[in-house]
């Protein structure tokens, strides 16, 4: 079985393809689009109208300590605002509170996503939204340190070597040819390798945000730890 990760990037995203044990490509896109095979990104998909995520209060829930690497993701109304001023003032009339300027800085990315899912509305069972930092810790049964950190890096390369073959110089030579950082890269590997196991969906019945799209994150399942051998 084929499978695509895509993580968000600086000037647009990284993506891994892979087979089973094969990473068979990994490269760089400047704008979103879907790719031919079923695709786990690292970005929301469904915006709330009000309130807040099932999946993102459960995915902090699972993290534990790296709680903070899962965004509040904002509603949609603030999503969609000129500026981060006014995007906050949006959000605590419909979530009650603000949100990083983190999330605000892949706001572009998160439209983007949004927009291609409106014009393709059939694609929402092929594209789903991922969290690499549960993957990993899905598939090695470890939290890993920060991938900003050497420690962090090593974990996540050791992990995704146990499942699949690729060179580290190759990685990095693909980084510097794309300008890309190698922990992007990391995490698209490890949404392309997710698809290899068992999933399972946080929460188990997502409820659809108001344009039909499913507020859910795809991990490993908890109970199943070898791959798919198709």
């Amino acid at each position: 079985m084929i499978t695509i990760g895509v993580d968000g990037a600086k000037r647009g995203w990284v993506y891994s393809i892979v087979e089973r044990d094969r990473v068979l490509e990994i490269g760089f896109m400047e704008h979103f689009r879907f790719l031919g095979f079923p695709t786990l990104v690292d970005i929301p998909i469904g915006l709330p109208k009000k309130g807040e995520r099932e999946c993102d209060k459960l995915a902090r829930k699972i993290l534990s300590k790296r709680a903070a690497s899962v965004f509040t993701v904002p509603c949609r109304a603030a999503v969609y605002q000129e500026s981060y001023e006014d995007a906050l003032r949006v959000n605590r009339e419909c979530q009650g509170k603000g949100f990083p300027v983190q999330f605000w800085h892949i706001v572009e990315k998160v439209r983007e996503v949004d927009v291609f899912f409106r014009s393709h509305p059939d694609l929402s069972d092929q594209i789903r939204e991922s969290h690499p930092e549960l993957c990993f810790l899905r598939i090695s049964s470890k939290m890993m340190e920060s991938k900003h950190t050497r420690e962090g890096l090593n974990q996540r390369i050791k992990a995704l070597r146990k499942h699949l073959v690729f060179d580290v110089e190759n990685l990095q030579k693909i980084c510097r040819e794309h300008k890309i950082y190698i922990h992007d890269v990391l995490d698209s590997l490890v949404l392309a390798l997710t698809q290899q196991f068992p999933l399972e969906t946080i929460p188990e019945d997502p409820p659809l945000d108001e344009h039909g799209l499913p507020m859910q994150i795809i991990v490993p399942a908890r109970t199943q730890r070898s791959p798919n051998p198709g």
